[in-house]
């Protein structure tokens, strides 16, 4: 019994020792393919995040599998709308191991119904400014005004922008100042605001 036992700690002890590996990649539809990669401290669980961006009335859809870190988990879906017909709508799925490769994360569901609050909005891609002249109806869960500036950067192109809107409580929450790199994608966070809708 004792050796059983032992036999079952020194598997544990060598188990938990072992790193998390998660597949890393971005697309445009609902799936991508790419490398697995160790994660690094910090980051204890793998994602799956599917968005759908519209654009004046042109929709796609994007995936992003990577290493994070589980806080992301419990984040919900998150809406943003920036005016000018420009809304994302993202949901994140946390995975480990062989779950991932049946994680099918779904699109959130769009939501037309007003919730009475209101955000200045405005959407600049390839510029540090934009003049928040419109204001934006919330719908649903948005209840945050957001204020967020960044660089960011894929291979060889840098984009800077600035995006200002109505935006979920979960879009705030996981907002950082600083560097930031998902599947290749580097971010840097030089300005970002949550406050209250009104």
């Amino acid at each position: 019994m004792k050796t059983l036992l032992g036999l079952f700690v020194c598997c544990v002890l060598v188990t938990t020792g072992t790193s998390l590996e998660c597949e890393v990649c971005t697309g445009i539809g609902t799936s991508c393919t790419g490398r697995m990669q160790t994660c690094e401290a910090g980051k204890d669980t793998c994602i799956i995040g599917m968005s759908e961006s519209s654009i004046v009335g042109i929709n796609f859809q994007m995936i992003m599998k990577s290493c994070e870190s589980s806080r992301h988990c419990n984040l919900g879906p998150q809406y943003m709308d920036f005016g000018q017909g420009i809304a994302i709508r993202t949901m994140v799925n946390c995975c480990v191991g062989d779950a991932c490769r049946t994680a099918a994360p779904q699109v959130p569901p769009v939501i037309t119904g007003l919730n009475g609050k209101q955000c200045p909005a405005c959407y600049s891609m390839f510029s540090n400014t934009c003049s928040a002249g419109e204001m934006v109806d919330c719908v649903g869960p948005e209840t945050q005004c957001l204020d967020l500036a960044a660089t960011i950067t894929h291979g060889t192109v840098v984009i800077n922008t600035v995006q200002k809107g109505c935006v979920t409580k979960g879009t705030c929450n996981d907002l950082s100042l600083g560097k930031k790199e998902v599947a290749g994608v580097r971010s840097i966070i030089t300005k970002a605001e949550c406050r209250a809708a009104s």
